[in-house]
């Protein structure tokens, strides 16, 4: 699993967004230690990244909202889908059922390289043109 450090290629050039997206590292990060020492985060990480999309997604979404982002309703959609999975593991906890570090891992770590790395710095020249940075 490993931990992972911050660098310029997770950066979409928006200090607030980048900061937010720092957290998510965090938990990453949070979840790989907890695994290495033999302790279940699994439930703190859960709420973590219920409470992170809410935030986080609703900053996004105000600035693909203020600057009319052509991909708005595509990337609402895939904010839409994390949201519900996080929700479906909180349900899953919350009734006992198993869940697996190596499934919540690579939820995240699937969510950093496919959403982050990438529908996210396609906002990002849109968001900086407009005088986000």
């Amino acid at each position: 699993m490993g931990t992972l450090e911050w660098n310029d290629t997770f950066s979409v050039n928006v200090k607030e967004i980048d900061e937010q997206h720092k957290v998510l590292l965090g938990m990453i990060n949070k979840l790989h230690d907890s695994a290495s020492a033999g302790t279940d985060a699994h439930r703190e990480i859960i709420l973590g990244i219920l409470a992170y999309a809410k935030s986080h997604f609703a900053t996004e979404e105000k600035y693909m909202h203020r600057f009319h982002y052509p991909d708005y309703h595509v990337h609402r959609a895939e904010h839409r889908a994390f949201a519900e999975k996080a929700q479906e593991l909180k349900q899953r906890l919350e009734h006992d059922a198993l869940i697996l570090t190596l499934e919540l891992s690579n939820f995240l770590r699937d969510w950093l390289r496919g959403h982050i790395l990438g529908s996210d710095k396609r906002y990002a020249s849109h968001f900086n043109e407009h005088g986000l940075t």
